[in-house]
């Protein structure tokens, strides 16, 4: 009975010391958990590894001027000043007694650890056990980011780096002692000094953590935070948006700056060569379409603002909108043989405009101590393909025009005139007040529509039966994720289901290889007549598929399917006959 008391004793004893023990490690490191949402441009950063050092230590000595004579000859000072051929103290501004602001420290210790220095940086830091690994949400073995790019670590409070699967600093992070320490770091941006999100999408419009699907001219309102302690001097600032993003105002005074000149547009700023090959009308045609493809994943206009002084953070608004097509004359240097200037129209976007594409805004900051960049949630479009077909589902109509609606709130709208037009009811519509969508094009909204061009690498390439098959197919680009879209057809024909309901949407997710993987409406249709497929030119199963109009609207079914369901009903005859002989015997 001595022994048990004095085991249960021993056990209390052990557990409460533990207790204790971690109690008064928790409070001595001050650990606190992290989670961080990783993004390239507002796309998530999928299946890759990150760490996290806390670094308070030599961003205390830095800052101080605490620096001993023992760390200025230590090996990783005195080698990095060999390796790089550089004097510490001047390259970096650190020695000892010479102090720093705060926004100065942050700046050397970024410095350093970009410029190879890291061992210098644990020479000053002398925390050997301030690195974390970053794993799954709740997964501590799966040592990598998850499908929407979000990890968790644990990291002591203070400044901290985030370092990529390479070694190579990400970004500086304050962690808190709290439980707000929840981020989303740009591996494109280089502070978290700036706070950036859109304040009138739903969150049922993105396709990612940080990005959104949208229509062609929707409102955009970014908003964007600088934090104080950039705002010891005026900051000047640029914002960058990607040309199709177009901005309408600002809520501070800012001044519209052009990132290929005023009006002359030079070739070989571009990159781009004229090809002599050619003759000279078709190599201009060729000149211009890698211009507008230049222009249209690039920036053409950065937008300049200086944020005055002040001693609290600063916030500001940004409208925009997303515009199928941009328009610009210029005129062109590099083309002619006497050197003259060419004038030039050019149209950004139309059929250059790629679904996959994520539109970004860039925020360039000049700071007394260097460039900062930030990057702004991103912006992506969907659509959606149609194919008209008769009764019975086994042929190509031609002739069917529609119109394109939405609900909301059992209020509905049809689109005419570049805008959404609220009507009381689809009867009896003036067709003259809305845009009619016909077959044989594929419409970007509030844009221009153009022919939807034939296939010519099909091996049995015929053009004017391509096109008279196209005559049966419709195409949007422009719409947006979480609409509830309708066509509404403008004959008097009798259909199940007038009005054609349908979604659109491009949402990111991760295959089980790894991979990124973005579903869209277009490659995905709801309502795909199979035995229609086959005649379209450009089908092709997960990228660009087909819902079938009939005036009996349906879901298809899928061959293969049939085919497995039969072949199963067949195997559970067979086991119940097998079934019954067995017992009957």
């Amino acid at each position: 009975m001595k022994r048990i008391v004095l085991k249960t004793f021993i056990l209390i004893f052990f557990l409460g010391f533990l207790g204790n023990f971690g109690n008064v490690y928790a409070s001595d490191k001050q650990v606190q958990s992290v989670e961080v949402t990783f993004t390239s441009k507002g796309t998530p950063v999928f299946n890759s590894k990150f760490t996290i050092k806390n670094l308070q230590n030599a961003y205390d000595k830095i800052k101080s001027g605490d620096i001993t004579s023992k760390e200025v000859n230590s090996a990783a000072w005195q080698s990095t000043e060999q390796q790089r051929g550089v004097i510490v103290s001047e390259t970096f501004g650190i020695n000892p007694g010479i102090e720093h602001t705060s926004q100065e420290t942050e700046s050397i210790l970024r410095n350093l650890c970009n410029s190879g220095a890291i061992d210098l940086v644990d020479e000053l830091n002398h925390n050997d056990n301030s690195t974390s690994i970053f794993h799954y949400p709740k997964n501590i073995s799966r040592r990598y980011t998850d499908n929407k790019g979000r990890a968790t670590a644990t990291a002591d409070i203070g400044i901290n780096g985030i370092f990529d699967g390479d070694g190579n600093l990400v970004q500086l992070l304050w962690i808190k002692s709290d439980a707000s320490n929840k981020f989303v770091v740009d591996t494109d941006s280089t502070t978290d000094l700036f706070k950036g999100k859109v304040t009138n999408l739903s969150d049922s419009m993105k396709g990612n953590d940080n990005s959104y699907t949208i229509e062609f001219g929707q409102e955009l309102t970014y908003q964007l935070t600088i934090d104080k302690s950039l705002l010891t001097q005026d900051l000047p600032i640029v914002i960058n948006p990607q040309t199709n993003l177009v901005i309408d105002d600002i809520s501070v005074p800012f001044t519209q700056i052009s990132a290929y000149g005023d009006s002359v547009i030079n070739l070989q700023t571009l990159g781009i060569t004229a090809d002599s090959s050619i003759s000279p009308n078709a190599s201009l045609a060729v000149i211009k379409s890698q211009i507008q493809k230049t222009f249209y994943k690039n920036t053409l206009w950065g937008y300049a603002t200086t944020i005055p002084k002040s001693d609290m953070d600063v916030t500001f608004t940004i409208k925009a909108h997303l515009s199928p097509e941009v328009k610009l004359s210029g005129n062109l240097q590099g083309v002619t043989t006497d050197g003259s200037l060419l004038p030039m129209e050019f149209v950004v976007g139309d059929e250059d405009i790629d679904v996959n594409t994520n539109f970004f805004m860039k925020i360039s900051a000049t700071t007394s101590t260097g460039p900062l960049e930030y990057d702004m949630p991103t912006m992506r479009t969907s659509g959606i393909n149609f194919v008209s077909v008769n009764d019975s589902g086994t042929q190509l109509k031609t002739n069917k025009n529609y119109l394109l609606g939405y609900e909301k709130n059992n209020q509905k709208y049809i689109y005419g005139d570049g805008k959404w037009n609220k009507v009381s009811n689809l009867e009896n519509l003036d067709l003259n007040t809305f845009q009619v969508f016909s077959g044989g094009s594929q419409y970007y909204l509030g844009g221009s529509s153009l022919p939807i061009p034939t296939n010519t690498n099909s091996f049995t390439y015929d053009a004017n039966k391509n096109r008279k098959i196209n005559e049966s197919l419709i195409k949007f680009v422009g719409l947006g994720q979480g609409k509830k879209y309708f066509l509404y057809s403008t004959e008097n024909q009798t259909l199940e289901k007038k009005e054609i309901p349908f979604t659109v949407y491009s949402k990111d997710s991760l295959r089980s290889n790894g991979q990124k993987s973005t579903k869209t409406s277009i490659g995905s249709a709801e309502y795909e007549n199979y035995s229609i497929n086959g005649l379209i030119p450009d089908y092709q199963a997960g990228t660009t598929e087909y819902n079938a109009i009939m005036p009996k609207h349906h879901k298809s079914h899928n061959p293969l399917l049939l085919i497995l369901i039969e072949i199963g009903g067949t195997v559970i005859l067979i086991i119940c006959a097998f079934a019954f002989l067995y017992k009957k015997g």
